[in-house]
């Protein structure tokens, strides 16, 4: 999963979610604080690959509305 996907994915987030003034990456870490109550300092930590397994059904839903 590439970055530029995550960030379209955070989008969506932020927007199913209700996060205000929240887009992109920072959309993704607030939705795993609030799924799993990890710390944000971890979250920040997290790699690509370990996004992609957190996030694990998001990107097949993934269209081009999402813009």
């Amino acid at each position: 999963m590439s970055f530029e996907m995550l960030e379209k994915i955070g989008d969506h987030i932020a927007e199913k979610e209700g996060y205000v003034g929240l887009r992109g990456m920072q959309a993704v870490q607030r939705y795993l604080v609030d799924r799993y109550g990890w710390q944000p300092e971890h979250v920040r930590k997290l790699g690509t690959e370990d996004l992609r397994l957190l996030l694990a059904g998001y990107e097949e839903k993934a269209t081009n509305d999402w813009n």
